[in-house]
């Protein structure tokens, strides 16, 4: 230790000219001399280090480091229990969710794991060893925010391809600078190359764009051992195609490298990423030249170095092309016809700071919301206000479309392409069923932990799904088997079998009433509840105990009509209590439903014409009963089908409203807290309709892909469902294709229709 007496200061900064530095008596440092040999008798290591006799150094252990082991490894986003005890401030932090920090060495809640076959992967581990989640550095919940607004510059990395995208993109960057800077000006924009996946997972980028949304990179991307984030709406629908020089432009679309004409072919592409991936599946390697950027790949073009090139359909058409001074005849040019994958470009953050992925997602989809609702940049103020992300937020969407207009003002503001197809707004008629694209699904990810979701109900032999009532067609219980059955059971079903090695009988169906499935949920007692809106409160921050869930793709659009006896139903349709027969309307509506908030909030209809039920069936048991003479709920659970199952005597002027109040885009709802298990949740939903898709069916399920990207124990995890249930197609038609015929959104999308919508909550 320090003689005794001895004390040490801070410096003070060097002057210029000055050649002595000074020292700031005003700053004392604890600080002691330590001996660097060690002895186990008068110099010990620290924290069970060891004492090597041999060169008296030591070897430490539970992450120490130092000469003497004397520096805990606190603070390094990793819970280290030895060190998980007030002295240590509870490991700096590290144990619970609310106060970790991730660092570049490790990642909040997540830890090395080594599989069976010796695997060694980066899983989610969670917070069981949290004892004290105060003092979080951090803003509304998340670091990555903190970090921006100490910065004071948003990082935003991205593919530099035409510079029309790239405004496109940089449009996309200036809205998040705006919400959190209150500055659409402070960004840094970073041009990756193919370290995209390694310089997010280690801060270096904020968030990054030009990135395809694929099942590998959304659960287990190897090259940086980690999974990561995707805005759930993509800012750009498109596909990968190859276009060159005549005939090589059509050889490679046809994907032939073997005949006389195409022996020559040679295809540059951009290193790293999945039109790289997706080309040397189909082409030798020495056919494939590799380049950092797709400008050196059309200079490649250029040059004869190749007479191929691949990328989206915008980045290949001549007139992107010419922008990087391509000056080839245009009638030697050709573009191929053939998707070779979907190229959904979504955001792109990292898994630990689930807050910010939210925060960005939703920017996204306020800008989608704007366009459908005909707000632009002139009128931003009339977009929502939110308080899910704190008072700090609440003008977030006004920020937003302040900074850069709605999705349509930044489309015609930056790209000269004639805007068509997916990326136009569905204004909820247009077919929109989809599967995303699954990419590189024989990577081997990790398995699921021991305390994760996933093994917990492995141990337990069951899926338990939690569903609020019956519903004709959706969810139905037949009480001389003890059994359900329905077109949202059967989802339950699928996910049983791809989770139990094809049985699809391990499943456990539960009442909850439409209030206490939350609750249900966060305590662990269901784990799923199909059914549920998707929601902007309910993704990031619902109820007085600020929870949030995660939701599956929608495999249900719908919306919410008024429906029952003449003239009441029509008064509650037009919101016109006004006149003597309409005074007397009493509506049956849910409780903790989007139908009340939309009846409250939206059309403000004063609660002395509502009942509030605690579940659709409470609410048709009334309506059956005369206790109100209108009900809401989706149009596909009050039809003339559901009233005469449920007993009520239709009379010939029930009226069934035309209006859509609300947008339902009805999805599987689940835990927030274990990335994993929701992966596997929307990767098993894509797969039904990828199955539709692929013209795929419970007859020929061997069709659908393996993959290794949750272990070896889900190998066959979408052969399993579709085995079991059938693709997208079969499960609507068999139970409810009757009842509530397939049109509208609930259609298959052929990637011809628009495929934008926002869903409810940011205006």
């Amino acid at each position: 230790t320090s003689p005794e007496g001895l004390e040490w200061f801070r410096p003070l900064l060097i002057e210029r000219g000055r050649a002595v530095q000074g020292v700031d008596l005003k700053s004392s440092v604890p600080l002691g001399f330590l001996c660097a040999s060690c002895n186990d008798d008068t110099n010990p290591c620290l924290y069970d280090g060891v004492c090597r006799p041999e060169n008296s150094t030591c070897e430490c252990t539970h992450g120490s480091s130092g000469r003497l082991c004397q520096i805990p490894p606190t603070e390094n986003g990793r819970c280290d229990t030895f060190f998980n005890s007030r002295e240590f401030s509870y490991d700096g932090g590290d144990c619970c969710k609310q106060t970790c920090v991730s660092t570049n060495e490790y990642d909040c809640g997540r830890d090395t794991v080594t599989n069976a076959q010796g695997v060694e992967s980066i899983v989610f581990v969670g917070f069981d060893n949290c004892i004290d989640p105060t003092n979080a550095r951090s803003v509304s919940g998340s670091r990555t925010i903190y970090d921006i607004q100490e910065r004071g510059v948003l990082n935003c990395a991205m593919l530099f391809t035409t510079t029309w995208f790239y405004n496109f993109m940089v449009d996309q960057c200036r809205a998040m600078a705006a919400v959190v800077l209150d500055n659409p000006n402070a960004i840094q924009i970073f041009n990756f190359t193919n370290d995209r996946f390694t310089g997010l997972r280690d801060k270096q980028f904020d968030i990054v764009l030009s990135t395809d949304y694929t099942a590998n990179r959304d659960v287990y991307e190897t090259s940086a051992r980690s999974g990561f984030n995707y805005a759930t709406m993509p800012y750009y629908f498109g596909g990968f195609v190859f276009a060159g020089l005549k005939p090589f432009g059509k050889c490679a679309d046809n994907g032939d490298f073997f005949s006389v004409e195409c022996l020559d072919i040679k295809i540059c592409l951009v290193r790293g990423t999945t039109w790289f991936d997706t080309a040397s599946k189909v082409f030798p390697s020495e056919t494939i030249v590799a380049y950092n950027n797709f400008e050196s790949t059309v200079i490649g073009l250029q040059n004869n170095e190749c007479n191929v090139i691949g990328g989206t359909q915008v980045d290949v058409a001549l007139v992107s092309i010419r922008n990087y001074g391509y000056t080839g005849d245009e009638s030697n040019y050709e573009v191929g016809s053939k998707l070779y994958f979907k190229g959904f470009e979504t955001w792109l953050t990292r898994p630990d700071d689930r807050v910010w992925s939210r925060f960005t997602s939703w920017i996204f989809e306020s800008l989608v919301q704007a366009e459908e609702s005909k707000i632009t940049q002139a009128t931003s103020d009339q977009m929502g206000t939110t308080g899910v992300f704190g008072s700090e937020f609440s003008g977030m969407f006004q920020k937003a479309v302040a900074a850069v207009g709605n999705y349509g003002e930044m489309w015609e503001r930056n790209l000269p392409f004639t805007r068509s197809g997916m990326n136009l707004i569905n204004d909820g008629t247009a077919p929109a069923m989809l599967s995303y694209d699954f990419g590189r699904v024989s990577d081997v990810g990790p398995e699921p932990s021991g305390n994760s979701a996933i093994r917990k109900i492995i141990a337990r032999d069951l899926l338990i799904c939690g569903v609020t009532g019956e519903g004709l067609g959706f969810k139905e219980y037949d009480e001389d088997t003890g059994t359900w059955s329905g077109f949202e059971i059967d989802f339950c079903r699928g996910i049983a079998a791809a989770l139990f090695g094809g049985d699809d009988t391990k499943i456990e169906v539960v009442l909850v009433t439409t209030a206490e499935r939350f609750s249900k949920i966060k305590s662990g007692e269901v784990d799923l509840v199909p059914g549920a809106t998707r929601t902007l409160e309910r993704e990031v921050n619902f109820g007085v105990n600020n929870d949030a869930f995660d939701f599956s793709p929608v495999y249900f659009h719908d919306g919410m009509i008024f429906a029952g006896e003449m003239p009441h139903a029509m008064c509650a349709e037009n919101q016109d209590f006004s006149n003597v027969d309409c005074s007397k309307t009493k509506i049956c509506v849910q409780s903790a439903s989007t139908w009340y908030n939309a009846l409250v909030n939206t059309l403000d209809i004063d609660e002395e014409y509502l009942i509030l039920t605690d579940d659709f069936a409470e609410s048709m048991r009334l309506h059956v009963a005369g206790s109100c003479n209108v009900i809401v709920a989706e149009s596909a659970m009050v039809n003339i089908f559901s009233l005469r199952a449920a007993g009520y005597l239709v009379p010939d002027d029930y009226y069934f409203g035309t209006k859509r109040f609300t947008k339902e885009p009805i999805c599987l709802m689940h835990r927030s807290d274990d990335q994993q298990f929701s992966d596997l949740i929307r990767w098993i939903m894509f797969g039904f309709f990828y199955a539709e898709e692929n013209g795929i069916t419970s007859v020929n399920f061997f069709d659908m892909p393996e993959t290794n990207l949750f272990g070896p124990d889900f190998t066959n995890m979408w052969q399993n469902s579709i085995r079991k249930v059938g693709n997208y197609a079969q499960i609507y038609e068999r139970n409810i294709g009757e009842a509530v015929p397939r049109t509208g959104m609930n259609l298959r999308n052929d990637l011809s229709s628009p495929q934008l919508f926002a869903a409810p909550g940011t205006i």
